[in-house]
């Protein structure tokens, strides 16, 4: 958590500031994906942001400018969220 308050501050910004949180699903590592969904839903409920799950897949193919651009309605929201891990 920590590290996600110093990037905010880095770029002059706050959760205050934030709206939506974009939190990848996988694949990867078992430890690495649960960490990063359990701090997004954490952060998402406590602040009232929503929350939208993507694929790695999804960055690979398209890019990140294309997933912030993307219909909403396509990313799995925050009841839904289903990890994809790898061994």
């Amino acid at each position: 958590m920590v590290l996600i308050l110093n990037f905010l501050n880095e770029h002059d910004s706050n959760l205050d500031k934030i709206s939506e949180i974009f939190v990848n699903q996988g694949p990867g590592k078992i430890s690495s994906i649960r960490n990063s969904i359990a701090i997004a839903k954490g952060i998402a409920f406590a602040k009232n942001i929503d929350l939208y799950g993507f694929l790695s897949k999804h960055l690979t193919e398209n890019g990140v400018d294309h997933l912030v651009k993307i219909d909403k309605k396509n990313f799995t929201n925050i009841n839904l969220i289903k990890p994809l891990y790898s061994s």
